[in-house]
């Protein structure tokens, strides 16, 4: 059993991430499996290396050690590359010239909310100045962006099976991003995982989280004063991993971890972490 831990270094880890992080942790370490941990760094004008850096100090502070070298999605794109290749070749991609204003515009008028592929029997070139998109999904998503960026979905998809992994946890607002991904693991003929969502941190107003709130950052609430077994004590009572808000180490809540009700969608974080 192989979970993961797939942060991106655009910012410094927060209570969300924490969050997830843990239940990840959590899930695997409490069925005897491992946890691998992924640095989702593809969008090289918002990720830093200060942010990967800190992302492996705080996963460390909160004791959520991970198993083996961890994975660089900037150092895979040959890796992305074969796959794409591999779509190509089964004629399951085409060239796409439309740009954001040109498919809000097509969807208006169709009265859709799905790109109705309006380049999908343009034959454009391939190897031209545009995007990649999948023939096979509604909405025909982009595999590739015309500056040669990848989408999320797609390279997830690749590296999940490139390390193995079998148990996944993530954000609930994902959740969304479960059928594509499951559909293209299909194409591949890759294993599907087990998946579960964790609880969404909410601010005021019922908000997902965000620094407009406030520093919510674990650095932050470590040069407040806060300790790492702090933090975790917090974090597990929101989700309803203990009772009271008491320090606690990951280690600590392994043994009960096994009744967690993933049915929990969300947290008000003002009722366990003051902003």
């Amino acid at each position: 059993m192989t979970g993961r831990f797939a942060p991106t270094p655009s910012g410094y880890m927060h209570i969300g991430n924490a969050s997830t992080a843990l239940l990840s942790w959590l899930h695997v370490k409490s069925l005897g499996g491992k946890i691998v941990l992924r640095i989702e760094d593809i969008d090289y004008q918002r990720c830093k290396k200060k942010y990967t850096k800190s992302i492996f100090e705080d996963l460390s502070k909160m004791g959520l050690n991970w198993d083996g070298e961890p994975l660089f999605q900037s150092d895979r794109d040959e890796n992305y590359l074969s796959v794409l290749n591999f779509l190509i070749q089964k004629d399951l991609v085409f060239a796409c010239s439309c740009n954001r204003k040109m498919i809000r515009k097509s969807i208006l008028n169709k009265d859709s909310k799905y790109y109705q592929g309006a380049c999908i029997k343009k034959n454009l070139p391939l190897d031209g100045p545009y995007s990649l998109r999948l023939k096979t999904w509604k909405g025909y998503p982009v595999i590739r962006r015309s500056d040669k960026a990848w989408s999320y979905n797609f390279v997830v998809v690749i590296d999940d099976a490139s390390q193995k992994v079998t148990h996944i946890v993530r954000g609930a607002d994902l959740q969304e991003c479960d059928s594509f991904q499951e559909h293209l693991r299909g194409l591949l003929g890759y294993e599907s995982p087990s998946i579960h969502h964790a609880p969404i941190w909410l601010g005021p107003g019922g908000q997902k989280l965000s620094k407009k709130h406030g520093p919510i950052s674990l650095k932050d609430y470590f040069q407040k004063g806060w300790s790492p077994e702090a933090l975790l004590g917090a974090i597990a009572a929101g989700l309803n991993l203990k009772k009271d808000k008491s320090p606690c180490s990951a280690n600590y809540l392994i043994n009960s971890f096994g009744s967690y009700d993933w049915n929990k969608s969300s947290v008000y974080s003002s009722d366990f972490l003051p902003l």
